[in-house]
């Protein structure tokens, strides 16, 4: 069976003897291998034309051999497939690995190519690939083998090139060289990665050198990653010893190591690209909450005019005999201060209907503060929920968190669509009934010094499940006028320590938009002293009874790892 998670990604399913095993063929920028695995893959629903392409010429088919061509980064995959007929025929994949000229190329047993992730039309400079022509591998390099040549011809070609480092001899003089397995090379042999060739010693190069193809020759290989981090650096099929204070892993075998290593790079890229997407969707709705808000307040500043308008309506009518009709304004005198007053009159009108005017306006504007007042306190409500979910795209850790968050912007109908598209994959069998709930990750937990456990909350959604499911007398814990996670330190009937109300303090503090300050505020009350208003969004409580407490935004427990590690 084969599958395509990706347009440079092929995934073959491979069956022998009772056992099955995933062949990944991956020519992506990101996430260049060539590795076999156990484990569960990718498979979309929805095959591309590549992938029903590959299967109409490969599936049920079987794998005869791989073989590296000589002296190429190109593997070569031969299958044994039947046409409509019946009949079998050989099929090849050629995997070229060459960085950004990767490509996976379908071929049939008479050499034309069926199919390729990337083409090249008859105006590429070096050569085509396109379906129909004959599959040609890229041109020969101007190099030589390591395996051909003997100490005094390496001695020959180490005097040519004095001015140049080891490791650019090593790649513009031999195949299959890679610039890391070069700098290695040199490290092995000099201490250094740069070192020039004429300061080498010839006779410890040539050592290290031969030593090398030895163990390339009687397969002797230890697939090993350099991290920084979580951040992975280089890798290769030797120990990499030229990187002084990062972190080596080695691996089993070279699939292991790929799928290691490619698995937090593309988890890591996903993770940046993903957060990315939901930062921009949030802070286009934050922008418009805002200028909305501030369009808001200008008409609230606008109805405090409402009572001087209503005051016009008064003199008016108080001086109704005084006036008459036909005038642009009318000067009538204030009773509260004696002083004279001019006030605006349309002249179509009569004096009586421009004072019932002034009065329809005054109703206006007053129906309108108490309309905008509200609309206030909602637009303010979203603009804190949409700087809580910044927050929480800030400090989610994996791609689970931000899918959890994802959904969230959906129920609450901050992204188009949402709601219909929660409606519609929540319905049952039978079509009707509420909507299946999806279930939400598990929230942080902790233990506390003294033995009690202290659950976090990683954004709005699980803070609102994490209350719901909290006994009344347990105690939650918030920083105060920020954002951040709900934090419930669960009690049991049992009355804390002072230790266990600090370090559940320092966890509110820590999971918070305030994580690493110094002296942050922190309030704490009993769970059955929240309120959760009809229609607030989702990690939206109110409590009047509380207690505060000033700590670090430290996690204290990471402090005592520290510490216990020296």
């Amino acid at each position: 069976k084969i599958h395509q998670s990706a347009p440079s990604c092929l995934y073959l399913c491979l069956y022998k003897d009772g056992e099955h095993a995933n062949l990944i063929l991956s020519v992506s920028a990101s996430r260049p291998m060539i590795a076999v695995t156990k484990e569960a893959v990718a498979r979309p629903n929805d095959p591309t034309p590549l992938c029903m392409l590959f299967r109409k010429h490969l599936q049920n088919g079987r794998l005869l051999s791989a073989e590296c061509l000589p002296n190429e980064r190109i593997v070569c995959f031969k299958f044994e497939s039947a046409d409509e007929l019946g009949f079998l025929h050989e099929k090849r994949i050629y995997a070229e690995m060459m960085g950004k000229y990767s490509n996976l190329i379908l071929a049939g047993e008479n050499g034309a190519i069926l199919a390729a992730t990337s083409t090249a039309d008859l105006t590429a400079s070096v050569r085509q690939v396109m379906p129909g022509m004959p599959y040609m591998p890229p041109p020969p390099q101007d190099k030589i083998s390591l395996t051909d040549i003997g100490e005094e011809e390496f001695r020959s070609f180490l005097e040519k090139a004095n001015e140049k480092r080891i490791d650019q001899f090593l790649v513009q003089t031999f195949y299959s060289f890679s610039p890391v397995v070069a700098r290695e090379l040199s490290c092995l042999a000099t201490g250094r990665t740069d070192t020039p060739v004429g300061e080498a010693d010839a006779e410890k190069l040539w050592k290290t050198i031969s030593s090398f193809r030895e163990s390339i020759l009687a397969e002797r290989f230890s697939p090993n990653a350099v991290y920084d981090g979580e951040d992975g650096v280089e890798f290769s099929f030797i120990p990499l010893t030229q990187y002084d204070g990062l972190r080596n892993e080695t691996y089993g075998s070279l699939s292991e190591l790929q799928l290691a290593y490619f698995a937090r790079k593309e988890e890591a890229v996903n993770l940046r690209s993903y957060a990315s997407d939901i930062l921009k969707t949030v802070r286009t709705l934050l922008a418009r909450e805002q200028k909305k808000a501030v369009r808001l307040k200008e008409e609230m500043d606008a109805c405090a005019e409402r009572d001087g308008i209503r005051k016009y309506g008064d003199l008016l009518t108080a001086n109704l005999y005084l006036l008459s009709s036909g005038s642009a304004f009318a000067d009538v005198t204030d009773y509260e201060t004696g002083e004279t007053v001019r006030i605006p009159m349309d002249v179509r009108l009569t004096p009586a209907k421009n004072a019932q005017t002034y009065y329809k306006k005054y109703a206006k504007m007053k129906r309108a503060e108490e309309a905008l007042a509200v609309q206030i306190e909602e637009t303010d409500r979203r603009i804190g929920h949409l700087e809580s979910i910044l927050d929480e795209v800030d400090r989610a850790s994996g791609l689970s968190d931000l899918g959890e968050i994802r959904r969230e912007l959906a129920e609450t109908g901050l992204t188009r669509g949402g709601r219909e598209a929660e409606e519609k994959a929540g319905k049952n069998k039978g079509g009707k009934g509420k909507g299946r709930k999806e279930t939400l990750s598990r929230p942080l937990s902790y233990k506390t010094t003294d033995g009690m456990t202290v659950r976090v909350g990683k954004h709005n959604l699980q803070n609102d499940a994490l209350d719901a499911s909290a006994s009344k007398n347990d105690l939650w814990f918030h920083i105060k006028k920020f954002h951040g996670s709900h934090v419930i330190l669960t009690t049991d009937g049992v009355e804390p320590t002072d230790r266990d109300y600090t370090e559940a303090a320092m966890l509110a503090a820590y999971h918070s938009e305030k994580r690493g300050s110094r002296n942050v505020e922190v309030d704490y009350t009993r769970v059955r002293n929240l309120k959760k208003p009809a229609g607030s969004p989702p990690g939206f409580v109110t409590y009047e009874t509380y207690f505060s407490a000033v700590v670090d935004a430290v996690n204290p427990f990471e402090e005592e790892r520290k510490e216990n590690n020296g």
